[in-house]
């Protein structure tokens, strides 16, 4: 099984590592993936999907807040 996330599908890059003489060396950019529970199942969903999951509740708690300081 592929290292990707379960909801948008993102998964590793490839480039190359350049040096100071210019040389091209392959190398991958992997996927920041992290384990969450979402609606019961445990996932690996990349930071950018955790976020946008969990974006209404914390903008919930920025009114709320922005209510009580008023």
């Amino acid at each position: 099984m592929p290292r990707a996330c379960a909801i948008c599908g993102k998964q590793a890059a490839h480039g190359s590592n350049v040096s100071h003489s210019k040389v091209h060396t392959h190398r991958r950019f992997e996927v920041n993936l992290h384990a969450a529970v979402v609606k019961g199942q445990k996932l690996l969903i990349c930071t950018r999907c955790r976020r946008t999951l969990t974006k209404d509740a914390r903008l919930a708690q920025k009114k709320a807040k922005a209510a009580r300081s008023r």
